[in-house]
């Protein structure tokens, strides 16, 4: 017993001294940007990620718009973030285009008229991202908050491939 009297004191003591609080360590993460940048299915549009293979990208685009086009998932107009419907969708992947084409010897005008179709003949997405930083671990974190089938623009005079666009968004925020 006269050995366990020491142990009990400093236990007793232990007990009674107020323990330093320890400091609450929260997760210091700062949302740095929200990144946007578009891939092709064969290769980047932007040479400053070209160390990313999207070349299996058409299977993910296939899905989003497939489940677009059922009503699975809910779009929004790329330039007014308005939502639209699954028909505003498709009529936006879907229509005919009128080119117009001057013949520079005979000064004649003829139109083309084109059936567009991008449902199954897409060029790529565009990616919206959150990228956050966690300094405690030097962490950069990629949040996907929202992808968008990208289409060709084409001139109405000529026509001409202009560039890309999104045709719509998709929201996963």
């Amino acid at each position: 017993m006269k050995k366990l009297i020491p142990f009990l004191l400093i236990a007793a003591v232990a007990c009674n001294q107020k323990h330093a609080e320890e400091p609450i360590t929260s997760k210091e993460v700062a949302y740095t940007k929200t990144m946007v940048y578009a891939v092709d299915l064969n290769s980047m549009f932007h040479e400053d990620l070209n160390d990313e293979d999207f070349s299996d990208a058409g299977p993910i685009t296939e899905k989003l718009i497939a489940d677009v086009l059922s009503g699975k998932l809910k779009a929004y107009d790329a330039f007014s973030d308005e939502p639209i419907t699954a028909e505003q969708a498709k009529s936006v992947l879907v229509y005919t285009d009128t080119i117009w084409f001057n013949n520079p010897e005979t000064g004649d005008q003829s139109i083309d008229i084109i059936e567009r179709d991008y449902t199954a003949e897409f060029y790529g997405l565009t990616f919206k991202e959150k990228w956050s930083y966690d300094a405690e671990e030097s962490v950069i974190d990629r949040k996907i908050v929202g992808l968008a089938p990208r289409i060709p623009v084409y001139s109405r005079q000529g026509g001409e491939l202009r560039g890309y666009t999104s045709a719509f968004w998709v929201k996963y925020e």
